[in-house]
């Protein structure tokens, strides 16, 4: 995603960020693939390494914009979690239930309250609030509408011409998009072409189609997903800063959001004049869906040490494992990889989601059904990882909390710690995030007479406060180096822990909780229920 390779290397200045940590990067020539962001100095794990304000050049894809502030990017659900702590605008003045507020002009955009709806307006909003008024109530898709922000805010001098600059040097793969060969019905360039004439007549700019088809083309390959702090895709975000961040199939830095606020931690020590590094993929897929996703998306075969190995490695193991590749064939491995990722789509089809949970578990168990007999598939291995993340959701939403639980400690114990091995993952902080979530609502429903969670309980003899404890306790030791103290989702785990701490002040542990001693003697439990938890359900569902 980075700028053109340069005839420039070493270091060739700093990046100007907002905050503190400006001095921490500079630009230099990245080994094989131009341009890169390398470390000023050495990093601890868990660091910040930059911290940008993405609110301008941010948009929101289009079903997001009635549940989703226009300006700081709070859902309802944070609003109602955390006030108006943070001072950025979360619900700012309301009280009770939040309500959204529709911008009165164009009735489309939403904010949260008074502050954001003053910022929102002063930096683009009221430029862009005429067009989206004649459209109504049709929305532009989300990379006409940046694009659009982009050239209004350049008309109106309220975007720097170093910032254009920085956009256009950005890389834009338009003869790339020309080329693509694309399955039937998909045609990229078309598309390009036709956002570009969107943002030209809307815009009213004077600057050439050809130019705007290659500022489409740099959205396309240069923009992040805007986030959640729990990683809930919102929408777009363009950062010509953040586009200098090269691919590596092991990367050492992490991207995450606050808000509007964009920030790079590091996911383990970096020494200084290292090149820093992000994931523009999925990086736990198997090495030949990485690099067909690296190729058919960003148009690079990617030479990380990964994916260099012999054979190629995911997550630093081989790929595929010994005792898999020893019990199945390539082409084995590859038609029942192929088969559950079919049973997935087909559970995520609109008319199965019409139907509810009862219709989307059936392809999911069956997909799951396909691995069980092959005791050599690692439950890490994707698409198996990504299926039980998904079936964990449709039990949830089905309330079958006993299974949903166990699958959860399965990803906990058995999954989590080889995709994502760093104790400040963000993913993995989130992870055990919902799990508390998970452990919480299965102690309410236990109480409230769940004649399974209440077996469950009896079975292993479970001390759900001692569970909570120390999940809370591994979250809060992680998310300052995962997220920042300062985030939203920091200020969400703080706020979980102090409730949690007043309810335990008096339970047999006191205010300080338990001990060490306590929580191994509880994970040792839970480490069964995960090895042995769905076998016994299945049991005791079948003798009901």
């Amino acid at each position: 995603m980075n700028p053109a390779t340069s005839s420039t290397s070493g270091k060739v200045g700093v990046l100007s960020t907002s905050g503190p940590n400006n001095d921490h990067t500079y630009i230099g020539q990245a080994e094989a693939a131009g341009n890169g962001l390398f470390a000023a100095r050495a990093f601890g794990a868990g660091e910040l390494v930059l911290k940008l304000n993405a609110d301008v050049t941010s948009v929101l894809d289009s079903p997001r914009l009635g549940v989703v502030c226009e300006w700081c990017f709070v859902t309802v659900e944070e609003v109602e979690a955390l006030g108006n702590e943070d001072g950025e605008g979360s619900g700012e003045g309301s009280e009770g239930k939040v309500k959204l507020r529709k911008c009165g002009g164009c009735g489309i955009v939403r904010v949260c309250g008074e502050a954001c709806q003053k910022a929102s307006w002063k930096h683009h909003h009221k430029h862009e609030c005429k067009i989206f008024k004649r459209l109504y109530p049709k929305v532009l898709p989300n990379t006409v509408r940046l694009l659009l922000r982009l050239l209004l805010l350049r008309q109106n001098n309220v975007l720097p011409q170093s910032d254009w600059e920085g956009f256009l040097n950005l890389q834009h793969h338009l003869e790339d998009f020309k080329a693509q060969k694309e399955p039937q019905g998909h045609n990229t360039w078309e598309n390009i072409q036709l956002m570009a004439r969107a943002a030209k007549e809307y815009s009213g700019t004077k600057e050439d189609i050809g130019k705007l088809e290659g500022m489409v083309g740099r959205i396309l390959i240069n923009s992040l997903t805007l986030v959640t702090p729990t990683y809930t895709p919102l929408g777009l975000s363009l950062s010509p800063t953040a586009a200098l961040l090269n691919h590596s199939c092991t990367p050492n830095t992490c991207i995450s959001f606050s808000g509007p606020t964009l920030s790079v931690r590091t996911l383990r020590p970096i020494p200084k004049d290292t090149e820093l590094t992000i994931s523009y993929i999925d990086i736990t897929n198997p090495a030949s869906t990485r690099r067909a996703d690296l190729l058919s998306r960003y148009f690079f075969r990617c030479t990380c040490p990964a994916c260099s190995a012999t054979p190629p490695q995911t997550l630093g193991r081989a790929d595929p494992p010994p005792a898999l590749a020893a019990a199945l064939s390539p082409t084995q491995i590859d038609g029942l990889e192929t088969r559950a990722r079919i049973l997935i789509q087909e559970s995520l089809d609109p008319a199965v989601l019409a139907q509810g949970p009862p219709a989307r578990l059936k392809p999911l168990q069956e997909a799951l059904a396909l691995f069980q007999p092959h005791k050599t598939y690692p439950p890490y291995r994707q698409p198996l990882a990504a299926l039980r993340a998904e079936l964990v959701l449709v039990l949830l939403a089905a309330q079958h909390w006993v299974p949903a639980l166990v699958h959860s400690l399965l990803t906990y114990f058995h999954i989590d710690p080889l995709l994502f091995p760093e104790v400040v993952h963000p993913v993995r902080v989130v992870h055990k995030w919902v799990l508390l979530k998970l452990v919480l609502q299965v102690v309410a429903v236990g109480q409230e007479g769940d004649a399974g969670v209440q077996a469950l309980e009896q079975k292993w003899g479970l001390e759900w406060g001692v569970v909570v404890w120390g999940l809370l306790q591994e979250v809060e030791g992680s998310v300052g180096g995962s997220h920042g103290a300062e985030s939203r989702f920091a200020a969400e785990v703080r706020r979980e822990g102090e409730r949690f701490r007043v309810d335990a002040r008096g339970g047999p542990y006191g205010e300080k909780g338990p001990g060490r001693r306590d929580v191994e003697r509880e994970w040792g439990k839970l480490r069964k229920v995960a090895d042995e938890g769905l076998a016994w359900w299945e049991a005791r569902q079948k003798s009901a």
